[in-house]
């Protein structure tokens, strides 16, 4: 099947040639009256010539053509497209605009963003609303919550007075609430999951501006007519992704507004959503302007979006580039070349096990990429492999929920949260006993939990957890687990781009009796919770907030660690992937904020791993700790 990932032997690509002349020259001027034509004119440019010194993101040094600076004027192009939204059936209808009849980089006119964004996220209970302000050359767009972007057509700039707020969409909810559903009734009553006041509260972070000057970005602008465009990969990595983890994907026969599921990617069988995608256009090289402007707008998404850059100490990814070897391959024309640039690095470079090269780009055809893993996945899947192995030989099946004694013994490899919240209050949600199934869902397995301990004439005085071989999954999954055992539960989150913090406090409601009180947990029991190498993201979330409560006994090995949230993101030519986001798992100590990206240690160590799994002994050791 062609849009695969083939791996093969990495060559070197080929210098560009050429690189765009008027795509890094503003147009920021007022311009001659565009015609109402499909082709609408050209737009003057007075821009200075850019200078080295003023593009601290992309260094254009080593390109075989300089980038002409100070065109005359560029021409404009515009072109109703058909716009899909999820599925194949959702077709609409907006118009895009091409810049010097290049037709596979689409700009979008502000006005005609507001008004997608307001389709996709308005409604009457959460208030969504943007209203499009314009001054010459000068934009913004104001939230209904007042939060503003500015949008400097001159200087080409992007500010938020608070990135945060202006993409916040869920009312009522913390401001960098990881937690994705709602979990309310029709009535508006809280189900399942509630959020209380009492210890929630926000940090709201600095002002960001994104210098597209810098990243020899253009944007391009004509008052009189009513254009103020910007790139669309730009909106949608910074507006888009970073919101809702879905994109608006351009194939230059359609944008298509998905992610991995919508198009079947991560369920490896195309929807006919992917079918169209991918097979619509045929695979080629693309324009020398989208294989430079993709490269500028990847440093700026990084730059911005990379929740690990300070730790991993990246003070440009353009210079990072330059230095691993890779700008060069990730500049080229051939998608082949440039998806397995990128693969190489994500695995490599990053290689923290949240960052994955996930599918091609529709004009790819066969990846040329090393293959493999970097030294930090190999290893944790080494160390994974002798805990699995050791519960396979364990003196029983493991199973999700078993009594050994006084003792009870929930365990789980997923964080799963795949059903509505309504539906546990129906009886529709089945308990699995495999703990390594990928689709039991976490909250069925604790409400049954719940139900055994709190049986009348219980024998069971300890629960544990067992969180060894948990890789993570949903958050939402997270804080029903942690609301469940503490009786109110805190997760904290920090942005690593603005600086923001937030803390959200929740109950459950396990015993499905509609009120979220003191029978909803099991507090008054003795805690633990059993972590090992392997228990990665939120398996390392949840014991970081059993560890802060004071009331869990952390006992294993210390954690794999992955403290930031997965950031579904794509290049401008259609390569889908995931980074670690600027959203981290944080705790608060002593009044400051640290990320748990390091792992947690336990309170008391356990150094073989079949001993993990030995739940005779363990109940004895756990009984003798008190």
């Amino acid at each position: 099947m062609k849009k695969q990932r083939i791996t093969f032997q990495r060559i070197l690509a080929m210098a560009l040639t050429a690189v765009m002349a008027a795509g890094s020259c503003s147009a920021a001027a007022s311009a001659e009256a565009l015609e109402e034509t499909e082709f609408l004119g050209e737009i003057e440019s007075e821009t200075e010539p850019v200078t080295e010194e003023m593009l601290p993101g992309v260094d254009p040094a080593g390109m075989e053509t300089e980038i002409e600076n100070n065109s005359d004027s560029v021409s404009v192009t515009k072109e109703d497209m058909p716009f899909y939204f999820y599925d194949i059936e959702n077709e609409y209808s907006y118009p895009v605009y091409f810049i010097n009849d290049v037709k596979d980089l689409p700009y979008i006119n502000l006005s005609d963003w507001v008004d997608i964004m307001y389709d996709m996220f308005g409604s009457e209970w959460n208030k969504y609303q943007l209203t499009l302000e314009t001054d010459g050359d000068v934009a913004m767009v104001t939230r209904e919550s007042g939060y503003s972007m500015l949008i400097d057509f001159q200087k080409e700039t992007i500010t938020f007075e608070d990135y945060d707020a202006f993409i916040h969409l869920k009312r009522d909810s913390s401001l960098l609430d990881s937690v994705s559903d709602t979990y309310i009734d029709e009535d508006g009553n809280p189900i399942l999951l509630e959020r209380i006041e009492k210890g929630s509260f926000d940090r709201y972070g600095k002002e960001i501006e994104l210098d597209l000057a810098a990243y020899q970005i253009p944007l391009y602008w004509n008052e009189e007519e009513g254009l103020y465009l910007l790139p669309l990969q730009t909106l949608s990595d910074f507006l888009l992704s970073n919101v809702c983890g879905e994109h608006f994907l351009f194939n230059t026969k359609a944008v298509y507004c998905a992610d991995e599921y919508a198009l079947g990617v991560r369920n490896e069988s195309f929807t006919p959503l992917g079918e169209s995608y991918y097979y619509s256009a045929p695979s080629a090289l693309m324009s020398e302007e989208l294989a430079w402007y993709s490269y500028c707008e990847l440093c700026l998404a990084l730059d911005y979006l990379y929740g690990l850059k300070d730790i991993h100490n990246i003070a440009s990814f353009d210079r990072f580039f330059a230095e691993i070897g890779y700008k060069e391959d990730l500049m080229s024309t051939d998608p082949n070349v440039k998806d397995g640039a990128l693969e190489d690095f994500i695995n490599y470079y990053l290689d923290d096990m949240h960052s994955e090269y996930l599918f091609s780009s529709y004009l790819t055809d066969e990846v040329q990429s090393i293959g493999g893993t970097g030294l930090s996945s190999r290893r944790d899947d080494e160390t994974g492999s002798m805990y699995f192995q050791a519960r396979e030989n364990a003196d029983h099946a493991i199973e999700a929920y078993e009594e050994v004694g006084n003792t009870a013994y929930i365990t789980f490899d997923h964080f799963v949260m795949q059903v509505n919240a309504d539906t546990y209050y129906t009886g529709e949600v089945d308990v699995e006993t495999d703990p390594s199934s990928e689709s039991a869902e976490t909250a069925a397995l604790m409400i049954y939990a719940h139900e055994q301990i709190t049986r009348e004439n219980s024998p069971i005085e300890n629960v544990v957890i067992d969180l060894s071989l948990n890789g993570g999954g949903a958050v939402d999954a997270a804080a029903i687990v942690c609301a469940w055992f503490l009786g109110e539960a805190s997760l904290i989150t920090t942005s690593a781009m603005t600086g923001a913090a937030s803390t959200a406090t929740y109950r459950a409601d396990i015993n499905l009796d509609g009120v979220f009180d003191e029978k909803d947990t099991v507090r008054d029991k003795k805690l633990f919770c059993l972590i090992g190498p392997y228990s990665f993201s939120c398996g390392n979330l949840v014991p970081s907030v059993f560890q802060s409560s004071g009331r869990v006994t952390l006992i294993g090995r210390k954690t794999g660690g992955g403290s930031c949230a997965v950031l579904p993101i794509t290049t401008a030519y259609g390569t889908l992937f995931h980074i670690s986001s600027p959203k981290r798992i944080s705790y608060l100590k002593n009044g400051s904020y640290y990320n748990t990206d390091t792992g947690v240690e336990p309170d008391c160590v356990i150094v073989k791993p079949e001993n993990f799994y030995n739940r005779e002994a363990l109940t004895e050791y756990i009984n003798q700790l008190f």
